[in-house]
C-alpha cells in the first residue's frame, strides 16, 4: 500500500489549497485557526478565509469557510482580537467579541485595503460595513494587518507590510486608525518584499523585557550570501529583530549587526502567533518551495498546504545577544514518528520533518528529510 503523504497532527484542508495561516486565536474556550484558502483549486488561486477549531492544537475539527471574497477584493492574510470589554461596539451586552482584521485584494486594480470582520459565537462572521478600516490605493502594496495592545500608549497598535517596510498604526476603537512610524530593514538584514510581518513583547530569560520582530521575506538569489551557514539558503524565508517597542514604532538593539532566521528549513514561511494567550505560540505556513519534480506530490490526496506543529516561543540571553528558543508545544509520541537524542528532537508526520537542534535554537523544516549529522 502506498504511503500516506497527508499527515496526522500537522493541520491540513480537507481539499484545496492553503498557504498562510490567518488569525490563530484562543476564543470561547477553543483554538481558532483560520487561513488562506482556496476550496477549488490545488495551486494558489482565489483566497478565502478557511476556519478551523481545536481543543489542543493537534487535532481539527474543519469549520465552513470564514471569509468570502466580495466587490472590495479577495482575502489576504490578517490577524485577530478578542474585544473583551466590547470597546470596538460590534459585541452584545458586554459580552466578548472577535474581531477579525485582513487585507481586501482587488484583482483588477491591485488595490489593498484594510478590512475588519466580526463574530460574536466564532460560527458567523459580519463584514464592518464601512470597511475599509484603512484605506488604499491602486498597485499600492499594503497588507497583512497583525493587531496587539499597547501598554504604552493606551488603546491598540496595528502593524502592517508596504512591501520593504513595516508601517505601525494606532487606535482606541479598532476602527479609526492614525500611523505612528514605521520600520525599515537595516543594511545587513535580507532585502526584498516584507510579508506577514509578526510582533511581540516577552521578558526574555534575563528577565530584561525585549519586542521581537519577525518578517517573512521574499528575496532573490542575489541575497543568499547573508543566509547563516547553518541554513539552507532558499528564496522564501522568515527573519526576525529583536529590539524595543516605544508605543510608536519598534526599534532593533544596535548589538543585532546579522541575520536572524526563525526556522532554517527550506519550507517554513508566513509563521504567525495566537492571540488571547499567555505563551507565545507560533504556527507557519509549510510551502513546499520545491519545484517540478522535487515538490511533494500531495494533490494525489486533494489537498496542498501544510501548517507546521505549533511551538512555543520564548527569548533567551546568550552569549551572542537575544535569540528566539523553539519548543514543540506538544509531542503526540503515538502519532508521530519522534525520537528525541542529546544533539537534536526530530519529529516526522506523513511527508513532513521538523528537527529542532542545540537545544531548540536551530529549527529545520522540511518536506523531505534534511541529512542529519552522525
Amino acid at each position: 500500500m502506498e504511503k500516506k503523504l497527508r499527515p496526522k497532527v500537522h493541520f491540513t484542508p480537507q481539499k484545496g489549497w492553503m498557504n498562510d495561516p490567518n488569525a490563530p486565536v484562543f476564543f470561547k474556550g477553543e483554538y481558532h485557526l483560520f487561513y488562506q484558502h482556496d476550496p477549488d483549486a490545488l495551486v494558489w488561486d482565489t483566497m478565502h478565509w478557511g476556519h478551523a477549531k481545536s481543543k489542543d492544537l493537534l487535532h481539527w475539527e474543519h469549520h465552513p469557510i470564514a471569509l468570502f471574497p466580495d466587490e472590495q477584493g479577495v482575502i489576504y492574510s490578517g490577524s485577530a482580537w478578542v474585544d473583551e470589554k466590547n470597546e470596538s461596539g460590534f459585541g452584545k451586552n458586554d459580552e466578548p467579541v472577535l474581531l477579525l482584521f485582513y487585507t481586501s485584494h482587488h484583482m483588477q486594480t491591485k488595490r489593498e485595503m484594510q478590512c475588519l470582520a466580526y463574530t460574536t459565537d466564532g460560527e458567523h462572521f459580519t463584514k464592518y460595513e464601512k470597511n475599509p478600516i484603512i484605506p488604499g490605493k491602486e498597485h499600492t502594496p499594503a497588507r497583512d494587518p497583525q493587531v496587539l495592545k499597547n501598554p504604552i500608549l493606551g488603546g491598540y497598535s496595528l502593524i502592517l507590510t508596504r512591501e520593504t517596510v513595516v508601517e505601525f498604526y494606532h487606535s482606541t476603537d479598532f476602527v479609526s486608525w492614525e500611523k505612528t512610524g514605521e520600520f525599515a530593514l537595516p543594511e545587513y538584514a535580507l532585502r526584498g518584499m516584507i510579508e506577514c510581518p509578526c510582533i511581540f513583547t516577552t521578558k526574555a530569560s534575563d528577565g530584561v523585557e525585549k519586542t521581537v520582530l519577525m518578517l517573512s521575506m521574499d528575496v532573490s538569489e542575489s541575497e543568499f550570501s547573508k543566509f547563516p551557514k547553518e541554513a539552507v539558503a532558499h528564496k522564501r524565508t522568515m527573519q526576525y529583530f529583536v529590539g524595543t517597542f516605544d508605543g510608536k514604532e519598534f526599534k532593533v538593539d544596535e548589538q543585532q549587526k546579522e541575520v536572524l532566521l526563525v526556522d532554517y528549513g527550506p519550507d517554513f514561511y508566513a509563521g504567525t502567533i495566537f492571540a488571547n494567550v499567555s505563551d507565545t505560540i507560533l504556527i507557519a505556513w509549510l510551502g513546499d518551495f520545491s519545484e517540478g519534480a522535487h515538490a511533494t506530490p500531495t494533490e494525489k490526496e486533494g489537498f496542498r498546504g501544510i501548517q507546521c506543529l505549533p511551538r512555543k516561543l520564548t527569548v533567551r540571553k546568550t552569549e551572542n545577544g537575544y535569540r528566539l528558543h523553539h519548543a514543540f508545544w506538544k509531542v503526540p509520541q503515538d502519532e508521530v514518528d519522534y525520537r528525541k537524542t542529546q544533539n537534536e528532537e526530530l519529529l516526522i508526520d506523513g511527508c513532513v520533518t521538523e528537527i529542532l537542534r542545540e537545544d531548540g535554537f536551530l529549527p529545520l523544516t522540511s518536506y523531505t528529510p534534511i541529512e542529519r549529522e552522525g
